[in-house]
């Protein structure tokens, strides 16, 4: 499938990620971009410490139905002609459609497909497995070896593209380790059709446990236009409000961080913490205990708590 960004769209991008200086010659140049892993996981947490993981617009914009045209999803993110980037990110539709036609026109071998999800209970994923309500790109690499990205699954996100490797496991942020393993959902009456799932466990002692699963399927724009319907309309029924950032090294000035947090030295694009905005409830995770940095009792508080922990602007 051919991108829908023009070269000149990619190089704004580029611009804005903010790379390490060996980026630099690439800029200019997006199809010619490195196809490794190193230039992939560094392409990638750019990506996640650049836009949130959020559904405002489920909440405040015009129209609950979320655009997921890949056109409206630049324009929202990255402005439009010479205009500055938002600051906005989207849910997990509108980011990784983005993503995936950015890698696209970088030179990348990429498809998308669909993810089943697991309901939560207190936070813990439990249960059996929904219908398609997430997605996730795969991209094959010059090497031969593909990886699974996601650029938009929230806080328990991985913070690397990892290697379809079954049981490889992977640091995540502090203590997490996730990984991805081939097998079967318990509901499955054919064994024979395997599918990865995504799996995490917080500490070295503890039980792994699975948040989604998806095939090896490749799905289009026109799959997840159905998925998109069902995923606006649930985000706003449930009336949840999110948005989920990681932040960069560097970039940690702004949060209240506690002695023995201070991780302000830049090596190249290293995530090291995050912030989340949750139904009012502002958390800050910076690789230990999650900790709430603010509280949102009013519509103006909202406003001002969006602006100032995520330099977003939203009109309510």
């Amino acid at each position: 499938m051919v991108s829908a960004y023009s070269p000149a769209q990619l190089t704004k991008y580029l611009k804005y990620l903010a790379l390490p200086a060996a980026y630099e010659p690439w800029i200019q140049s997006p199809a010619s971009y490195p196809k490794t892993e190193e230039a992939l996981t560094t392409l990638f947490r750019g990506q996640i410490t650049r836009f949130p993981y959020d559904n405002l617009d489920v909440h405040y914009a015009a129209t609950s139905d979320v655009n997921i045209d890949p056109q409206a999803i630049y324009s929202k993110l990255m402005g439009v002609g010479e205009s500055e980037p938002s600051g906005r990110g989207g849910y997990c539709l509108e980011c990784s459609i983005f993503f995936s036609h950015v890698l696209r026109g970088l030179g990348f071998d990429v498809y998308s497909t669909g993810v089943r999800n697991r309901p939560r209970e207190n936070g813990v994923p439990a249960g059996e497995f929904f219908g398609w309500t997430h997605i996730v790109n795969i991209v094959r690499l010059p090497s031969g070896v593909e990886y699974h990205v996601d650029a938009a699954f929230g806080g328990d996100g991985p913070t690397r593209p990892l290697p379809l490797i079954s049981g490889q496991t992977s640091k995540n942020l502090g203590p997490q380790e996730v990984r991805l393993v081939y097998g079967n959902m318990a509901k499955q009456t054919r064994p024979e059709q395997k599918v990865w799932m995504y799996q995490y466990r917080n500490g070295v002692d503890r039980e792994w446990n699975t948040f989604y699963s998806f095939a090896e399927l490749e799905f289009f724009q026109e799959d997840f236009e159905v998925i998109n319907r069902f995923t606006s309309w649930d985000a706003l029924t449930k009336r949840n409000r999110w948005v989920v950032k990681f932040i960069r090294a560097g970039e940690t000035g702004q949060f209240p961080l506690l002695e023995g947090e201070v991780k302000d030295v830049d090596d190249g694009v290293q995530v090291v913490g995050k912030v989340m905005f949750v139904n009012d409830v502002v958390k800050l995770n910076m690789g230990g205990k999650t900790r709430v940095i603010d509280t949102i009792e009013t519509d103006r508080a909202r406003v001002a708590a969006l602006k100032k922990w995520f330099s977003l602007d939203i009109v309510i």
